[in-house]
């Protein structure tokens, strides 16, 4: 079991960028690669400014926007611990408008004192089918000239949990393994690298899987970060210093692989998915509420199950889990 350090001040800290999720539900008969040539259902595409107006009137012409809630990989996750009552905090950057004062309203009692402000802030066009499958169109803007103090790295060091997400730029991601190197050995790191960081390949993110007590990724992230198979993917991620890989398999549940252990997570059933964004964001969550209650780790992959199982049932962050979602699923330690 990953140790945890009970002496620091905050449970989780997030570094990863900030976006505004815009949500667009395509009419039907029509395809997203209409809004974004080549790209497809659970897809993900990164656009520069250039690009947004265009990107803009084809989802008008195509879709319905049905809402907006702050987002972000990292966010969500911290959203969700500190909806659960878990005392969190984040490192990242908004703009000097509307968008950023809603984005940082958006994390509601998470700790913002290290989020900077400065140019315009991120966007993803989140672009849903009727079987809720989505396609990601996401702008970074500000993300990506966030930096790094001496004051962000005695932050970092107070707290039991870095949770480390994706970037679109390569210095921020420069910025991410020299951080993991700053004597941080008190400090649980997990990665949730998602489509854009494992697409650079494991070569690229060795730095930061050396330091890396849990990595979450889907089975196709697996795939882009070694070109194999889940488990055997695994281990090459366990050998660059990774201590455990949580694999999630969506519909097909979630497996746990450590050196010399294997868990199986079964998946939660839904009686209704409305939207799938950002799922895999409140898994992490679940699975590091265990961790911070210290329960084993076919607890924490139950509790993920059912957090992330929660939060498919309603539009962005409105079915997240909360201290009631947890003190239901306590019945776990009950399993010890």
């Amino acid at each position: 079991m990953v140790q945890i350090n009970t002496m620091n001040k905050l449970d989780f800290i997030g570094f990863g960028a900030l976006n505004m999720d815009i949500f667009c539900l395509l009419h039907k008969g029509n395809r997203v690669d209409q809004i974004i040539s080549g790209l497809m259902p659970g897809g993900e595409r990164m656009a520069d400014e250039s690009e947004r107006e265009r990107v803009l009137k084809a989802v008008q012409e195509y879709t319905t926007i049905t809402g907006r809630s702050g987002g972000g990989q990292g966010a969500n996750t911290g959203v969700a611990l500190s909806r659960m009552g878990f005392r969190c905090g984040f490192i990242g950057k908004v703009g000097d408008d509307d968008i950023g004062n809603l984005l940082l309203e958006s994390l509601g009692e998470m700790d913002k004192s290290h989020i900077q402000r400065g140019g315009n802030s991120g966007a993803c066009f989140c672009i849903l089918d009727e079987k809720g499958e989505r396609a990601n169109i996401v702008f970074p803007a500000c993300n990506d000239t966030i930096g790094i103090t001496d004051g962000d790295v005695e932050y970092v060091r107070n707290t039991k949990v870095l949770h480390l997400t994706s970037f679109c730029s390569e210095n921020v991601l420069k910025l991410q393994k020299w951080l993991v190197e700053q004597n941080l050995e008190h400090v649980i790191i997990t990665l949730d690298p998602g489509e854009i960081y494992s697409r650079m390949g494991i070569n690229r993110l060795k730095k930061i899987l050396k330091h890396t007590h849990i990595l979450f990724a889907t089975t196709e992230e697996l795939f882009y970060l070694t070109g194999k198979n889940p488990h055997d993917a695994a281990k090459d991620v366990i050998q660059c210093g990774t201590h455990i890989v949580v694999c999630k398999e969506g519909s097909q549940g979630s497996k746990i692989i450590l050196e010399n252990k294997y868990i199986d997570v079964p998946v939660e059933p839904v009686e209704r998915v409305v939207d799938k964004t950002g799922a895999g964001d409140v898994y992490a969550a679940g699975f590091i509420a265990g961790l911070l209650m210290e329960l084993p780790l076919e607890i924490c992959g139950k509790i993920a199950s059912k957090a992330a199982a929660l939060s498919i049932s309603g539009y962005g962050r409105e079915k997240y889990p909360d201290k009631v979602f947890l003190q239901r699923y306590g019945e776990f330690q009950k399993e010890l």
